[in-house]
């Protein structure tokens, strides 16, 4: 499977933030795990795919600083 590439822009303490990822795919839980570990938030993430991980992942994110994740596929 050939990598692609996505954009990654967030919010660390109201500063803004992008860089690009490499990857043969991207959901919005992946960003924001790629935000984080971009960020140097420490957390432990991808036991199994559940709503449950991404929402406590976004909670985790969010009262470290992390914020407005947003990614796009980049041509």
């Amino acid at each position: 499977m050939r990598a692609l590439h996505f954009q990654i822009t967030y919010r660390l303490n109201d500063a803004r933030q992008v860089f690009v990822q490499p990857d043969s795919y991207m959901t919005d839980a992946d960003a924001w795990y790629y935000a984080c570990l971009h960020a140097g938030v420490g957390l432990v993430y991808g036991d199994d795919d559940t709503q449950e991980d991404f929402a406590a992942l976004r909670l985790h994110a969010e009262k470290s600083g992390v914020t407005q994740v947003k990614w796009e596929a980049l041509p």
